[in-house]
């Protein structure tokens, strides 16, 4: 994909979650893994175990007041109002909300750029721009990272893998817990108690 086409989403456009951006700048995806390292006597080290890390994805873009898009594109907004020059500044405005909201929900969206489509991704980090010479526009540097989601399992235990003599006896609640002696307490315990309470030698 060209540089003009990555600016102007000639492959359908770019955006984060309900975000589009007008232009994307760049587009980074970093897959790491890590590798154990053992070492030998002789050689380099030994590695037995490569465990995988989540993709990363970074973005820097820009969203501006334009309501127009590049080959005769239909306008878009994020407040759904018709194409007019006064909606320019809500449309801004309306973004930084809703990277706000990203941040504040902690929930996974999707991504899509001329390039890819990144499905449950977390926002890590965003930085949000804006200069007085820039225009009417900000520019958005984001970072995410993908989620991984753990599903709950649930298992039944076969009746011949469970002891007999363990059934009905786990969990009770109203079970005789006995009752103390009243036993007086012998010499030496009532010595070594004052002892403790600083009654006596």
């Amino acid at each position: 994909m060209s540089f003009v086409s990555m600016i102007f989403g000639w492959g359908g456009g770019s955006s984060i979650g309900v975000i589009p951006l007008d232009a994307l700048i760049s587009e980074t995806t970093e897959l790491e893994s890590q590798a154990t390292s053992y070492a030998v006597e002789d050689g380099p080290p030994v590695t037995d175990h490569i465990v995988q890390d989540s993709e990363r994805l970074a973005l820097d873009g820009w969203v501006t007041a334009a309501e127009a898009t590049l080959l005769g594109g239909y306008g878009r907004d994020l407040v759904g109002a018709p194409n007019s020059l006064g909606i320019g500044r809500q449309k801004l405005i309306s973004a930084k909300a809703a990277l706000r909201t990203i941040h504040a929900d902690r929930l996974p969206i999707t991504i899509t750029t001329g390039l890819d489509v990144y499905v449950d991704f977390a926002m890590t980090r965003c930085s949000i721009g804006r200069t007085n010479d820039g225009g009417d526009k900000f520019a958005i540097t984001a970072e995410f990272r993908k989620i991984r989601k753990v599903t709950l399992r649930q298992a039944d235990i076969p009746p011949e893998k469970t002891s007999g003599t363990a059934a009905g006896k786990a969990g009770g609640t109203k079970t005789n817990g006995g009752k103390a002696t009243g036993a007086e307490p012998t010499a030496k315990q009532g010595s070594d108690l004052s002892k403790i309470l600083g009654r006596g030698t």
